[in-house]
């Protein structure tokens, strides 16, 4: 063989290969070992083909081998190109960047950056709300797609983004194991179960107001967010696994569950563009974030197992219970759902917690009203702010609504996937295969849905008839149908429980030399918020 057979012939297996990869996406580990094994046999053929020369031979068989190779690579990159980009692929028709359809590296770029959620929302501004965001990936800028979408279609390959040892609730593409495990979730998060729960988060956000006191003494501005999100620690391991963070006592997060956190959800962000990458990730002689930090919640889970029976029931403890109605879980499982645990709920209430007071500290009228509303609603003990009585205050509860909205949880939107047979969405038909998702931050930054989108504006929630166009099918931030967020009336609850403990304890103002804009272009996504430190300036009340 010489060397312009092996650009042909190399070619040629390209283009006759490339069907085969596009029908079947062979794992990469799979494609690499093919690439390895054709590469030698081409190796041998030639030294055999030409006989062995001593170093001539095995120079000239390794050219040929390597020129093949680079021939085949050519051919099966290009074929890729000219389907994904010709008239005959079946997302042709969907406007999008060309580099978009041609990789999932270029929407790669973005989520490494953690601006997918504010690029999403300019290239639907520029090509409409259908659009192409990847070689078989749609983004739907449409309301009414929420429901077609989000209520029959399950979870994309993006899930499975990163190796982990075990799928949690909220990573498992089998339909039929997500209902058989929400069984035993749902019964975690019943109104009694919630209620069981209140007296552990009120005595946190009680030892939260205490810290704050204590801070307020040094007379130095106080990074509020680091204060929330050590309580929201403690509350969630309180009522997920009977205690054992203690985060707000040390000042600290002395195990490392936060910065463990933000590297595995980050890494499903980014490994989730394309998963076949999970393939490599998991040849790396160390265990993967996720991995890491699923085996770091095995440790809280056998703690757990020792310590439950003399306390009362937590999360993790209904969810392993077998009267629950759940399938048995394995160690493995049980710390994949300790991890979710943790992720979901310390983040959506901390950050949304966050947003809230941002916005209430730079709107001194915004504190007055809700104040008083808190004021009428409970007497002066603090302990006896039940949920049932903050979930009927409408002030407040339009505060939690429009924080939600201006800064939502899964800003991006969560992916779905339209399966082997596809389906409808309003008046089109989404093709086999193929990924598609609603952008949360989109919808609800869209003029079209929201009056005046970028501002917070709770009293849009209140009084619709002039704050039009207002559109509550756009605010989606606990996702919809399938994939819900089953802790999303915990979040709640929690979210209220702390602004209305805050705003009975102290007046808040930002700092003089504190930039609210630096500050609000400083979020940046990656499946949870990461931001600067969110200083405030607090005053004691007499409550």
């Amino acid at each position: 063989m010489d060397f312009r057979e092996a650009i042909l012939y190399g070619g040629l297996v390209g283009v006759v290969v490339y069907p085969v990869t596009r029908r079947y996406e062979p794992r990469v580990t799979s494609f690499l070992l093919s690439l390895a094994f054709g590469s030698s046999l081409i190796f041998t053929f030639d030294l055999h083909w030409h006989g062995f020369n001593g170093i001539p031979s095995i120079v000239r068989a390794g050219s040929v081998a390597l020129v093949s190779l680079a021939s085949f690579l050519v051919a099966l990159s290009s074929s890729i190109a000219v389907y994904r980009l010709g008239p005959w692929h079946p997302l042709a028709n969907y406007p999008g960047p060309t580099l978009a359809k041609l990789s999932k590296w270029w929407m790669f770029r973005w989520a490494a950056q953690g601006r997918r959620h504010t690029k999403l929302q300019e290239l639907h501004e520029q090509y409409g709300p259908w659009l192409r965001t990847g070689p078989n990936e749609i983004s739907v800028n449409i309301p009414a797609a929420v429901k077609p979408i989000y209520g029959h279609m399950f979870r994309a390959p993006f899930y499975q983004g990163a190796p982990q040892d075990a799928d949690a609730l909220i990573t498992t593409l089998d339909r039929a194991e997500h209902a058989r495990r929400l069984v035993a979730w749902n019964k975690a998060f019943t109104s009694d179960s919630i209620q069981s729960f209140r007296p552990v988060v009120q005595a946190r956000t009680t030892q939260l107001v205490d810290i704050l006191n204590t801070e307020i003494k040094a007379g130095r501005p106080i990074s509020l967010s680091r204060w929330i999100s050590h309580w929201a620690m403690d509350v969630m391991g309180d009522i997920s696994f009977s205690g054992g963070f203690e985060t707000m006592a040390a000042g600290k997060d002395t195990e490392g569950w936060s910065e463990m956190l933000k590297t595995g959800t980050s890494a499903v962000t980014i490994l989730g563009q394309m998963p076949w990458l999970r393939d490599l990730v998991a040849l790396l002689p160390f265990p993967g974030p996720v991995v890491t930090f699923q085996q770091f919640a095995h440790k809280k889970v056998m703690e757990s197992k020792l310590t439950r029976s003399a306390l009362n029931r937590d999360i993790l403890g209904i969810i392993l219970d077998e009267s629950s109605g759940g399938p048995q879980l394995t160690e493995k499982e049980a710390a994949a759902d300790a991890t979710l645990m943790v992720a979901a709920g310390t983040e959506t209430v901390a950050q949304a917690s966050m947003v809230l007071f941002r916005h209430l500290a730079a709107n001194q009228s915004l504190q007055t009203r809700l104040r008083e509303e808190v004021s009428k609603a409970f007497d002066s003990d603090m302990e006896d702010m039940d949920a049932n009585t903050l979930g009927k205050l409408p002030f407040l509860d339009s505060l939690v609504q429009e924080t939600l909205r201006i800064v939502p949880p899964t800003p991006s939107g969560p992916p779905r996937y339209s399966g082997e047979k596809g389906g409808p969405v309003l008046n089109r038909y989404i093709p086999p295969r193929t990924t598609i998702a609603c952008p949360t931050w989109t919808m609800h930054r869209d003029a079209l849905n929201f009056k005046d989108a970028d501002q917070f504006i709770p009293e849009r929630w209140l009084d619709i008839t002039h704050h039009e166009p207002h559109n509550p099918e756009a605010s989606i931030p606990f996702s919809y149908g399938l994939g819900y967020c089953v802790g999303k009336q915990i979040a709640l609850q929690n979210i209220k429980l702390i602004a209305a403990t805050i705003m009975r304890s102290f007046e808040l103002s930002l700092p003089s030399d504190f930039d609210v804009q630096k500050y609000d272009e400083s979020y940046l996504d990656y499946s949870l918020w990461v931001h600067d430190d969110l200083m405030m300036e607090l005053k004691p009340r007499n409550t």
